[in-house]
């Protein structure tokens, strides 16, 4: 959230406070450490919604917090001075609105977008979004199966993931048609799933991209009943593995199915260590666009915006209101 205050209201920038003391300069309460941190969770949280969902939007209500009470102490207060003023406060709250909410996040999506995108140069073809949701949809998919019965089978269980794979495309294809505007805004800000990715991609390539990890992940599962580390395991996750075929053979309910069960469990982990790099990756886009985009959002709202729209419009507004009164 930013915490420059529009040039009209001179809020929040350093000022003399009056006559008595020249030459003290005044200080916003809301610009004192660690209150004025609490104008920057926001963005944090926008940033952090790939790797962090539930931590991205618990940071917004610090931010809104504060937006709240910056808008109240500026319409309350002029310097230090008790002057309630609506305009004053209606301009700080337009302000806020703009500079620390709408266009930040906006450009943080649009950081993590572009991030995406760029995913799509490699030999996929495929954005990180679009390859993000076909793991996920593999997984789901693999839940409801086990490797070991397709040992033998594997075209069959490709065949079944494409029928399956198609019914779900079709179906998002429908509801995102459909979608509402408002859902499609707040799912951009709050949530990482975005399955409609899969609609929006090239089928073939969908395609062509699960079935290379469908044989990557049969060929980690025989290797893995050998007991053999797959060459994609690095030694942690070859760790993580054997602790738990070791915790699956104790227990009653996995212990004539440990080792399929301890395989199949740490290929899903392994898919999910994919996503996680596509997720850094997104965030760091977003943490760029935002640090790229700070000063140019508060100089366009300060000098365009509030200066040159909001401040003329409002005075015309406030100006009749209390001529007609």
């Amino acid at each position: 959230m930013r915490i420059t205050a529009p040039y009209n209201t001179g809020a929040r920038l350093p000022m003399f406070t009056g006559e008595q003391n020249k030459d003290k300069k005044y200080t916003d309460p809301l610009m004192n450490w660690p209150v004025r941190g609490l104008a920057y969770t926001n963005e944090l949280g926008a940033a952090l919604s790939e790797i962090a969902p539930k931590v991205g939007v618990l940071l917004w209500f610090p931010a809104m917090l504060y937006f709240g009470a910056d808008i109240y102490d500026k319409y309350k207060n002029e310097k230090t001075s008790y002057d309630p003023n609506a305009q004053r406060g209606t301009e700080q709250a337009i302000f806020q609105l703009l500079a620390s909410v709408v266009l930040p996040t906006a450009a943080v999506i649009a950081g993590q977008k572009t991030a995406s995108v760029m995913g799509s140069m490699g030999k996929t073809g495929l954005t990180l979004q679009t390859q993000e949701e076909v793991i996920n949809f593999m997984d789901e998919f693999n839940s409801r199966r086990h490797f070991g019965k397709f040992v033998n089978k594997r075209q069959e269980f490709k065949d079944h993931f494409v029928e399956s794979f198609t019914t779900k495309r079709e179906k998002l294809i429908r509801e995102h048609k459909i979608k509402n505007p408002i859902k499609f805004l707040t799912d951009a800000i709050f949530t990482t799933r975005h399955p409609e990715a899969i609609a929006m991609s090239q089928k073939d390539k969908v395609l062509k991209f699960a079935d290379q990890n469908i044989d990557s992940m049969f060929k980690m599962y025989d290797e893995l009943m050998s007991n053999k580390k797959p060459q994609e395991f690095s030694y942690k996750m070859w760790k993580k593995f054997n602790k738990l075929k070791e915790k699956y053979a104790k227990d009653p309910d996995y212990k004539t199915t440990y080792l399929r069960d301890a395989s199949e469990d740490i290929i899903k982990k392994f898919q999910k260590n994919k996503m996680t790099r596509a997720k850094l990756l997104k965030t760091v886009g977003g943490f760029v666009a935002l640090g790229l985009a700070i000063k140019p959002i508060d100089h366009f709202v300060e000098t365009v915006v509030i200066k040159k729209v909001v401040e003329p419009n409002l005075s015309n507004v406030f100006n009749k209101n209390e001529q007609k009164a």
